[in-house]
């Protein structure tokens, strides 16, 4: 007679869903900025309104000021109170945090339109890091390049919202190319502006847990060793951006090191230029010049010299640099040494850098951004001390939702991280755009996914949503620069 094994695989269920319900009650485990997400079986069923509300009440009771590690949501604002906060009313009554109030000060001042979300420069008269430079350069164009430089994570690999930024700048202010480029790129097939094959390089990159050396860390979060006859070739894509075709320089960045090492331009597949890499800088570059839709760096005898780069740049106009270093916080930029940041701004130098990181940390349970605010204030300053004449834009998080028992809700974490945002805008005189509120806040990730401009993880954007942001910063740079 068979043994009946029913009572025993009912027992095994009965005590897995017990141990799930129980898991409930543990503590969130935090590991820096990192927060695992509450296991939370009954989430989609519960009624939370009780809870959202005892949140409020103690927010208020605190006097704004929050437990470590902890958030909580004031139900008139709907916003977290980011630790070490205070609130405040703004002109309506609401209850904001101090920080808000600060950038509705200031977005009084500026100069606004309708339908249009506008930069909030909360620099400073010395001139570094507010949007003057950036908008002065603009106004010169048609006689010299302007770069910018727009840093990120995965939201923007790809050159998704860049390319269609980059056409836009370049259809008013002329230009052409599709900027910088690493040696390699694992985004490579997925771009639409160029067509980038490669060989013989070995990445590193400054998300890779070992492996990247401090000494060779700068701005773009990636460096290159060469082995003999490592290559890499650009082709400028003209469909659907037409500036992207072609370009009339390109440069071939390497850190400057002993021994003889060659490089080889070979232009539109017939044009060839040798050139020797040596500088008396920290960083060099090797440049071509010409009508050039097609260029092939090959390097020979590479030694232990280690190499940065290529690009397709214009000689006037904007050039718009996609930096995208995927599930990075931006850690790196903190860590740049001043002789190399300032070795790169002599040889690429940006009228304005766009920061973007930050939604990497912006999970669910995410409260504390002490240590994120920490990191990109020291970012901030590390670029305004060695990169004079250059703008900042830091950019808040994009919407990013869950779904809960009342419907699709933008993740507390995610208003948390805006919060620390604005910030560390306002305590390192840098500007702020609001890109939660540019999309359209809560529900504005879900639209996007139904429309086909966003991806399922109702986080990331495709090509057409970035073309849509793109269009929203535009519209924000050109609001400014008009009205400077």
């Amino acid at each position: 007679m068979e043994k009946n094994y029913l009572s025993s695989v009912v027992a095994i269920v009965l005590a897995a869903v017990l141990v799930l319900l129980g898991l409930y009650w543990l503590p969130a485990i935090n590991v820096g900025d990192w927060s695992m997400r509450k296991v939370d079986l009954l989430a989609d069923v519960r009624n939370d309104s009780a809870l959202h509300l005892l949140d409020s009440i103690s927010s208020v009771k605190m006097n704004g000021s929050s437990p470590a590690g902890m958030a909580k949501t004031d139900s008139a604002s709907n916003l977290p109170v980011l630790e070490g906060s205070r609130l405040t009313r703004d002109k309506h009554g609401n209850v904001i945090t101090v920080e808000d109030s600060i950038i509705n000060a200031k977005a009084e001042v500026t100069v606004t339109r309708s339908g249009i979300t506008s930069i909030i420069d909360l620099g400073d008269d010395t001139g570094r890091g507010n949007m003057t430079a950036f908008y002065q350069a603009l106004a010169q164009a048609a006689g010299r390049p302007v770069r910018i430089a727009v840093l990120g994570d995965s939201f923007i690999e790809g050159d998704i919202l860049t390319s269609k930024l980059r056409e836009l700048l370049q259809q008013r202010f002329g230009g052409c190319g599709v900027g910088y480029l690493p040696m390699t790129s694992i985004t490579a097939d997925f771009r639409r502006t160029v067509k980038q094959t490669f060989g013989g390089w070995t990445p590193h990159k400054a998300v890779d847990r070992s492996g990247y050396g401090d000494t060779y860390n700068n701005i773009t979060g990636n460096y290159f060793n060469a082995g003999p006859g490592a290559w890499v070739m650009a082709k400028g894509i003209g469909n659907p951006y037409q500036h992207a075709a072609s370009c009339t320089s390109s440069s071939f960045y390497f850190v400057s090191g002993t021994g003889s090492c060659y490089a080889t331009a070979v232009v539109n597949g017939t044009d060839t230029t040798h050139f020797n890499l040596q500088s008396s800088s920290l960083i060099g570059h090797a440049v071509v010049q010409g009508d050039i839709k097609q260029v092939k760096w090959t390097v020979s005898n590479p030694g232990n010299m280690v190499f940065l780069g290529t690009s397709m740049d214009c000689d006037r106009g904007v050039i718009v640099d996609n930096l995208s270093l995927r599930a990075s916080r931006g850690n790196h930029l903190s860590k740049i040494t001043g002789s190399m940041m300032s070795a790169f701004n002599q040889v690429r130098h940006y009228d304005l850098v766009i920061i973007m990181y930050g939604l990497n940390i912006a999970g669910h349970n995410s409260s504390a951004y002490t240590a994120y605010c920490n990191t990109l204030t020291a970012a901030i300053n590390n670029i305004k001390n060695t990169m004079p004449g250059t703008s900042v834009l830091v950019v808040g998080c994009s919407d990013r939702e869950e779904r809960t028992a009342s419907g699709w809700k933008t993740m507390p974490g995610v208003l948390g991280l805006i919060q620390a945002q604005k910030r560390v805008a306002i305590n390192s005189r840098v500007a702020f755009w609001d890109l939660y509120e540019a999309m359209g806040g809560e529900g504005s990730i879900v639209n996007m996914v139904r429309n086909g401009e966003a991806n399922s993880d109702y986080t990331h954007i495709t090509h057409r949503g970035g073309d849509r942001i793109a269009r929203y910063l535009y519209d924000a740079l050109m609001l400014g620069f008009e009205t400077r």
